[in-house]
């Protein structure tokens, strides 16, 4: 928090940031926190859909495991059955 003041102070000179639907004039600072945070957003929601898709991913491998599983003592209890 303190490195995040010092910066503010040093970098307290407006500047004009220019976006596709216009611009704005802020301190370097705000325009500083506000890159940092989308950046922090994006990667959150980025690193969300992946966790899930890998959630899914391993529900799906966990029910193959399930299958194979049921279907090899299936085949024990026939092979049993036969001897």
């Amino acid at each position: 928090m303190g490195l995040g003041v010092a910066i503010a102070i040093v970098n307290a000179d407006e500047v004009v940031f220019n976006y596709y639907f216009g611009s704005i004039t802020q301190p370097l600072s705000i325009i500083l926190v506000g890159a940092i945070m989308v950046g922090a957003l994006l990667a959150t929601v980025i690193n969300s859909l992946v966790i899930l898709s890998l959630r899914h991913q391993l529900r799906r491998a966990q029910r193959q495991i399930k299958k194979a599983e049921e279907s090899s003592v299936t085949l024990i209890e026939a092979t049993d059955k036969q001897h």
